[in-house]
């Protein structure tokens, strides 16, 4: 089939800015090419022309109001025609256009027109997946903007239950903190709780507890936690650091310590320390000792946490109160009065316990009985108040003389016993001979003549299992060792035969 020219058309075109075109042929094809080149730019459709009245192409353009004939000759009569579609697929419709051509007008037939199709079904499968693309960008960006707003509001939602979750186990944690501080009637006990308290509820990284011991003005430490024990100093005098700061001048903090801060002192590594607050523990007027938390970082409590520490100081102070009257209570009923040293019956408890404990690990264990020398003779010469202080200063020189697990007591009137856990024979002849020697060089001034006078002890030591097994037995044969010493001239020490 001959394809025509469109050369003229085109033409006419460039100078008009617009195509006018007539499509020859009224079938299915025909309509789809109405449709598809009447949304194309710069086209116009001026006419269609097809033998049958009720084609469906001619019915369409009707509606569109355009021009339809059944005549090829009429088509002649449109002006400015630039170009007939021949989609008729009809020989006897091609050789009338190829006959019966207005002049200057371009025909496209044949391989021409089913090219022109092929690009308008292709331009119109590109609108549309154009069209479906931009549909899916913009249900697209609905979706992340919905999931934006979801993501927003599930981390909203999870920082609030996170808060919740958290105020609810302070306020737990709180609760048990109080019930507990009922419960614990000890020193120790509640001084841990407070360190643990300043940990659980405001999550403290290290906390200790510092107690006010009145008789030297200095601060003990008795709990800590975050550190192991021994990175904290053990005594404080209350006019160093910051715990001293707290006991003068109430809640003190620094956000931010700077190397070489006298303040950081309590800490072994002072320079460890970044930030720390203190708070006075008060009971009535006094005050009962320090509550402290610190970090290695930098940290600087808010008001909420200012006061939750302040109720945690509140609430512990007359818990503190309530358990360093109990101990002092118990001190009491086992200690004696004038010399507080341990009393007799204290002392047959511990006794029993150390002697048990040796006999379990197989260590040994000494006992070290000793006598003033002569002391009734004092007393009738200087009165018994002189005699007190010689029973003090025995005192204070055997605890200056002996280790922590050592156990001193008074005996009874002038004679007083020592426990030395994990002791052999030679390790408490060094001892009583150290506390005979310091008590011989003691001078007491009796306020005759001011001249001083000095007392003797004697001395007698036993060891298990060398020389007894039992507590008993092992007193009463220290006891005989002593009475050696006196007959042997006093000031001097004796072992268990």
């Amino acid at each position: 089939m001959m394809e025509y020219s469109a050369a003229p058309a085109a033409e006419t075109a460039t100078r008009s800015g617009q195509v006018r075109i007539a499509i020859a042929g009224g079938g299915l094809r025909a309509t789809s090419v109405l449709r598809l080149l009447s949304d194309v730019e710069n086209l116009i459709i001026v006419a269609v022309c097809d033998s049958n009245r009720a084609a469906p192409a001619v019915r369409l353009a009707d509606d569109l109001g355009l021009f339809t004939t059944t005549e090829i000759s009429e088509l002649s009569q449109i002006g400015e025609l630039d170009l007939i579609l021949d989609m008729s697929e009809e020989p006897s419709m091609q050789r009338a256009l190829e006959n019966q051509k207005p002049p200057n007008v371009g025909i496209v037939a044949g391989h021409g027109a089913e090219l022109v199709w092929d690009l308008l079904i292709a331009k119109k499968r590109s609108e549309e997946q154009e069209k479906i693309f931009v549909e899916l960008q913009v249900a697209y960006d609905k979706i992340r903007s919905h999931e934006r707003r979801l993501q927003s509001s599930k981390e909203a939602l999870e920082k609030a239950n996170e808060e919740l979750e958290s105020r609810l186990a302070e306020i737990f944690f709180t609760h048990e903190f109080f019930k507990a501080l009922t419960s614990y009637s000890s020193v120790e006990d509640v001084a841990s709780l407070m360190v643990d308290g300043a940990n659980g509820i405001l999550g403290a990284e290290i906390s200790c507890v510092y107690l006010f011991e009145q008789k030297d003005w200095t601060l003990k430490l008795r709990a800590s936690q975050g550190r192991p024990e021994e990175a904290f100093r053990a005594v404080v005098p209350v006019s160093e650091t910051i715990l001293g700061s707290a006991f003068r001048d109430g809640f003190t903090q620094q956000s931010d310590v700077p190397l070489g801060s006298e303040l950081a002192e309590w800490s072994v590594n002072p320079d460890d320390i970044r930030s720390q607050a203190a708070l006075p523990l008060r009971s009535g007027e006094s005050i009962v000792g320090v509550l402290l938390v610190a970090s290695s970082t930098f940290r600087e409590l808010t008001p909420a946490e200012r006061d939750r520490l302040q109720v945690i100081g509140n609430q512990s102070s007359l818990a503190l109160q309530n358990a360093l009257l109990h101990e002092e209570l118990e001190r009491l009923s086992v200690t004696d009065r004038l010399t507080e040293l341990y009393n007799h019956g204290y002392f047959q408890q511990r006794l029993e316990e150390e002697l048990g404990r040796a006999a379990r690990f197989g260590h040994k264990l000494s006992v070290i009985m000793l006598d003033i020398d002569d002391f009734k003779q004092f007393n009738d010469s200087y009165g018994h108040p002189k005699g007190d202080k010689v029973l003090q200063a025995l005192s204070a020189i055997m605890l200056q003389n002996l280790r922590e697990i050592d156990v001193a007591a008074r005996y009874g009137g002038e004679e007083f016993i020592l426990v030395l856990p994990e002791t052999d024979i030679g390790g408490a002849l060094a001892v009583a001979e150290r506390i005979r020697k310091s008590m011989s060089q003691f001078e007491f001034f009796t306020g005759e003549d001011n001249r001083p006078v000095t007392q003797t002890v004697s001395l007698g030591v036993a060891t298990y299992p060398t020389h007894a097994t039992t507590p008993a037995r092992l007193v009463e044969t220290a006891d005989k060792a002593m009475y050696e010493a006196k007959r042997y001239g006093k000031n001097q020490v004796k072992v268990a035969n």
